[in-house]
């Protein structure tokens, strides 16, 4: 028999249909057994009067009755991956079905029955099609399967699974299309019955998508609406956030925010459905990428920079804090650049500061200063960007232009050209994100010095020194400092949004923050969740985030949590090691 390291290996060049290969992986990871009986968990409790079972209840009759004597079977799961309703053709197929435990009341979550059309269905959410031997059990290989996850279009959320079972030897591809057809109508259903709440939610979240452009998405408990936009840009662990800074923002009374999302940086505008309330009657956002915002505070109205008056002196601004080798390394070699007036590159990731840094060097040196950014020079005419480059630095200013990589190509090149052809003094620097491509390689290339911004999370000890100095800066009229144990939070997380990100955490703590020190319960839970030493395995990230969740429901009191888990409290210690959760008073990660 096959295992799966020799089953993954078959196909060198292609490998495993890479749904079947994640499937295989957490069947493993479960302790899954391939060549024994599977032990499925059992509740013959079936609740007839389901939201689900009403919805689905109709649309499959219909279907079921053209379905007599084909060697097909239909299955209705929860989203537990529970069968609730089985209707079978032939009668010659009710042996496979039962013998295999395909039937009412059995549970085939991947954690007990491995890769299979229901739970790797929930498990994706998407269509997925396993048959024969891309089951992981072999109890499973006479059979071939279609799931087809059923979504409420008004909550948002996946109601159950859609499956179409057969033996191997009978499977019908064309079976796939039809059933996603099926499951259409049911979803259709979902809409029609949703409560008067919902549906004011739906509208409302209806009329935004039309007159919006970006990512919208709306809100209540248990319902997540995006659009096409919102969809491929805001992930499961992002929507926790929203809501939860949403919270916050009703709770002041605002209406706008920022949030640092997986895909970047997007500022906010709140629509509560019932207005003056709360968001638990529902909320939709309207998202905008912030970096416009940002732009537009180093830019004149019209988008047109405009030279600072500073004079032509040394600046006695101190630098950023940081006591890593790697910042320290950055500053000593800002401080020698200086004394020259040659030209400087600033790379790194979004949100290290390179613009901070280009700033403060053009601080150093004195004089005006003009700011361009690509973002901006969108709305005018990018030949015109090098000329007016020229320009500034013929007057002796020092110029920046922010994210060259957003430049065409030509506009690129132009700029690389006027630092290769400089015969003297150019006060030109240029900040841009780690970027492949050659054109912009080669754009850099030419400039003298290139200084690249280390990622925070290659510098965690910088946060000690970092935290101080945005606290003082988002909140300058209160003296607000930062208990150990949140501080540990904060350096035990990656940050890819970078100093950015530290900084948006810190200004959404600050203003649940009650006394003078930022404790761990005022960060955001999300961030306990993600902070910890150690990679973890997807199932170990879902295991760990459960656990916070239920110490955070019974403040933090362990034995009660164990409870609520349903697992012992020597377990729960065990898992709080294991998955580096602090076994403290507090509850820190």
């Amino acid at each position: 028999m096959l295992s799966m390291s020799t089953f993954l290996a078959e196909d060198p060049e292609t490998g495993m249909d890479p749904v079947i290969e994640r499937s295989w992986l957490r069947s493993s990871a479960c302790g899954v057994a391939r060549e024994a009986e599977l032990s499925l968990p059992y509740d013959d409790h079936i609740d007839d009067d389901s939201r689900l079972f009403r919805a689905a209840e109709p649309v499959l009759e219909r279907l079921v009755g053209t379905m007599s004597n084909m060697r097909h079977a239909l299955l209705l799961a929860d989203p537990d991956a529970r069968i609730i309703h089985r209707w079978v053709g032939a009668k010659s197929l009710h042996g496979p079905l039962d013998n295999a435990r395909i039937a009412l009341g059995f549970g085939f979550t991947e954690e007990f029955a491995g890769t299979n059309g229901v739970g790797t269905a929930l498990e994706e959410a998407r269509v997925v099609t396993i048959s024969g031997e891309q089951h992981f059990a072999e109890r499973l290989f006479p059979f071939a399967c279609v799931g087809v996850p059923i979504r409420n279009p008004v909550r948002g959320t996946i109601e159950g699974v859609l499956d179409f079972s057969c033996l191997a030897t009978d499977f019908n591809p064309l079976m796939t299309s039809l059933l996603v057809e099926v499951a259409e109508h049911i979803e259709t259903r979902f809409a029609q019955q949703a409560s008067a709440s919902e549906s004011a939610l739906l509208e409302c979240f209806v009329k935004t998508s039309r007159v919006h452009r970006g990512p919208v998405v709306g809100m209540r408990p248990n319902m997540f609406l995006t659009n096409t936009s919102a969809a491929e840009q805001v992930n499961a662990s992002d929507q926790a956030m929203l809501w939860e800074l949403a919270g916050i923002a009703a709770r002041h009374r605002r209406d706008t925010g920022v949030a640092e999302l997986s895909a970047g940086r997007y500022s906010f505008r709140m629509t509560l459905i019932v207005e003056h309330s709360g968001i638990d009657a529902g909320v939709v956002l309207r998202l905008n990428p912030e970096f416009t915002q940002r732009a537009a505070r180093d830019l004149t109205p019209r988008s047109r920079p405009s030279p600072l008056t500073t004079p032509r002196t040394r600046s006695s601004e101190p630098a950023k804090a940081g006591r890593s080798v790697q910042w320290n390394k950055l500053i000593e070699r800002m401080t020698k650049l200086a004394d020259n007036d040659e030209p400087v590159a600033f790379t790194g990731e979004d949100g290290t500061g390179k613009l901070w840094a280009a700033k403060r060097l053009a601080s150093m040196r004195g004089g005006g200063l003009r700011i361009f950014d690509a973002e901006q020079e969108r709305g005018t005419s990018h030949s015109s960007l090098p000329d007016r480059c020229r320009s500034a630095l013929a007057a002796g200013e020092s110029v920046i232009v922010r994210r060259i990589d957003k430049l065409t190509v030509p506009v690129r090149a132009e700029l690389g050209e006027l630092v290769r052809n400089a015969e003297g003094p150019l006060r030109l620097m240029v900040t841009c994100t780690d970027d492949p491509r050659d054109t912009v390689v080669r754009t850099i290339a030419g400039f003298a010095h290139q200084l690249w911004l280390p990622p925070l999370a290659q510098r965690p000890d910088d946060i000690v020194d970092i935290v101080p100095e945005l606290l003082a800066e988002i909140a300058p009229d209160r003296v607000v400092t930062c208990a150990m144990p949140a501080r540990q939070v904060l350096m035990r997380y990656s940050w890819p949004g970078n100093v950015a990100e530290l900084r948006d955490v810190l200004a959404v703590s600050l203003a649940e923050a009650k006394g003078s020190q930022l404790q761990v319960s005022d960060l955001p839970g999300w961030l306990m969740k993600r902070a910890h030493r150690r990679k973890l395995t997807p199932m170990e990230q879902s295991e760990r985030d459960l656990i916070i969740d239920a110490l955070l429901s019974v403040d933090n009191n362990r034995a009660e949590a164990a409870r609520v888990l349903g697992i012992g409290r020597a377990t729960l210690y065990r898992k709080l090691r294991s998955l580096g959760i602090s076994n403290g008073t507090d509850l820190t990660v």
